[in-house]
């Protein structure tokens, strides 16, 4: 099946909307709703994990499991920081938070080039955290 993309040069968004959805859901629980973009992220992939746009396929997946690894990673590591440094330790703070605030900036720059990718029509693979895509 081919699937039929609008102009670039014509259209301002070429991109299938479900796959810019799942990107700004992405950037969404990294910035603004955490728990809710997430839950609203994995709906849509239940939803249209088939979806015969493998552009729309692509975009879901890499967004779903970067944002299930992503977090479980940040998550844990930044825990394991606390209690290996303990609390009353001012550098477990100082290396807690400034981890804490790089990874999640890194996030936010491979969600923003993903929505950028999303816009424009193209598929995106999210580093280190994305799934490999079949061939």
């Amino acid at each position: 099946m081919n699937i039929q993309r609008q102009d670039p040069l014509k259209h301002a968004m070429p991109g299938p909307q479900l796959a810019v959805v799942a990107e700004a859901l992405f950037l969404i629980n990294l910035m603004l709703l955490p728990v809710l973009a997430f839950l609203v992220l994995m709906v849509l992939w239940a939803k249209f994990h088939d979806h015969e746009d493998p552009l729309v396929r692509n975009h879901l997946r890499q967004t779903g499991w970067t944002c299930i690894w992503g977090g479980l990673v940040l998550v844990c590591t930044s825990i394991a920081i606390l209690l290996l440094g303990g609390f009353d330790n001012p550098w477990t703070w100082v290396i807690g938070i400034l981890y804490f605030v790089l990874v999640h900036a890194g996030l936010i720059l491979l969600g923003i080039m993903g929505l950028s990718r999303a816009i424009n029509g193209r598929s995106w693979r999210y580093p280190v955290f994305g799934p490999r895509e079949p061939v």
